[in-house]
């Protein structure tokens, strides 16, 4: 989460107004000028009326967007930034839309509304987006980097300070680490290494009595404080909390995705998957009759794979590889040997030459699209993996298999060619607990940009 500054929190005030201002203006023009969304031959009320419905509309939106703390701080996630977005900009227009119902002097077009919503959420994201963009360039040049202190278990301190490290997403400059095991009088240490820390972060392993103390000074000190909670890689989100008589608890469910939002995922992966695999067919035509040319062997590759809940299903790809490639990878890697189910080639002399080319480009994973169709994956979800990977997950990687695999998906396009096991379940992980139709769609426009520059592609 990043905090806007005060002179960030007045840009997005005049961008919102402006923006606002133009898109509800635009919905006029489109309704009465050019007819769009015209139910009816109604009359349009004075340009004067909507004038001053516009003013209306502005202090709506001002308000709701300030209640929604969209000016006081911007989410960490380009998705996060468009949801919440969106959501502001819903309420604020159904406020608007209730009003002119009330408002009897002048029939207001509902329509007009309508398209200056879905103007609204198209444009209003766009200077949080812009904002995110260029905060992330500063903490990558290691300006306005948040300082904090890390106070807790050795241990502790250490896992935490190994996540926060990635500086363009956090934007995080650790300054200070306490262990309680070396530090008995922690608040007094707290308090007199502060200098200009502005936010502690107090991990598990602190007597509940010391972290009160630790608490009490940094709201003296008028410094932020967090605690992280044990299991931070269990990603929490709003609906996860609850309290009772000032107990907080968290309850998770990994598995909790509703009715509604699993059919229509099911419809939407029919629906564009079938369109895609039929535009896709002649290429894949083509691609295998050119492998076939290249080397001996079938044109496709049908390999088993794990999908959601630990179900194996056959996925379809072009063929890449020499047709005896199972058999040679034992001859490359011994994956008992391994310290993690996990492993990447390079120049893995298997691929032949035109396997290179469909592998730096992705097409080799079109015909997954009839898998799409068929059920056994979605076009966003956690990557498909191996069955002799699978055997050796362990609880916490299992997590990522509460999820049909994706053609696309987090961890696909943000560690393509990463090693890191933790780093590549992390993403899964975060995905399945996040997801929306909204979060897939945000998923399905990166892709293109992502396959463009071949980035991890193998």
């Amino acid at each position: 989460m990043i905090t806007a500054s005060r002179g960030e929190r007045a840009l997005l005030v005049l961008m919102d107004a402006l923006l606002v201002a133009g898109a509800l203006t635009l919905a006029y023009v489109l309704r009465f000028a050019y007819e769009v969304g015209a139910v009816t031959q109604i009359p349009p009320a004075p340009l004067g009326r909507y004038a001053q419905a516009l003013v209306v509309a502005l202090v709506v939106f001002h308000v709701v967007l300030h209640y929604a703390r969209l000016y006081e701080r911007i989410a960490a996630r380009g998705h996060d930034v468009v949801e919440e977005t969106w959501r502001a900009v819903t309420l604020a227009s159904l406020l608007v839309l209730a009003a002119s119902f009330f408002y009897r002097d002048v029939s207001y077009s509902r329509t007009v509304t309508l398209l200056g919503w879905g103007l609204c959420a198209l444009v209003l994201p766009i200077p949080r987006l812009a904002l995110l963009g260029r905060r992330r360039r500063a903490y990558a040049r290691g300006a306005r980097l948040l300082p904090v202190l890390l106070a807790g278990s050795a241990q502790r301190i250490a896992d935490l300070e190994a996540r926060l490290a990635n500086r363009r997403v956090f934007g995080v400059d650790v300054r200070t680490r306490l262990a309680v095991e070396e530090t008995p009088e922690l608040a007094a240490a707290v308090e007199a290494a502060l200098g200009d820390v502005r936010e502690v972060l107090l991990t598990d392993g602190i007597p509940r009595l010391a972290l009160l103390e630790v608490l009490e000074v940094c709201e003296r000190r008028g410094v932020a404080a967090r605690v992280v909670p044990l299991l931070y890689d269990l990603f929490v989100v709003p609906d996860d909390l609850d309290e009772v008589y000032g107990v907080a608890f968290i309850s998770i469910h990994e598995r909790r995705f509703e009715l509604l939002s699993r059919a229509l995922k099911r419809a939407f992966d029919l629906l564009v998957g079938g369109a895609l695999l039929v535009l896709a067919a002649p290429l894949l035509a083509f691609l295998a009759w050119r492998i076939r040319r290249e080397s001996p062997g079938p044109g496709f590759f049908v390999h088993t794979r794990v999908g959601e809940q630990g179900k194996p299903f056959a996925m379809w790809k072009l063929r890449t590889m020499v047709t005896d490639a199972e058999a040679k990878l034992r001859e490359l890697v011994t994956l008992d040997d391994l310290a993690e189910p996990v492993y990447k080639l390079e120049d893995d002399p298997r691929v032949t030459p035109l396997g290179k080319r469909l592998r730096a480009w992705s097409l080799d994973e079109l015909p997954q699209l009839w898998n799409v169709v068929k059920g056994d994956m979605s076009l966003v979800g956690p990557r498909p993996e191996w069955e002799v990977v699978v055997q050796r997950y362990d609880a916490h990687q299992r997590r990522r298999l509460k999820a049909k695999p994706g053609l696309t998906g987090l961890q696909q396009l943000e560690a393509r060619g990463v090693e890191d096991l933790d780093e590549r379940i992390r993403l899964d992980v975060y995905y399945i607990r996040r997801r929306s139709f909204l979060f897939d769609l945000w998923l399905l426009a990166r892709t293109p940009l992502a396959v463009w520059r071949g980035v991890g592609a193998r």
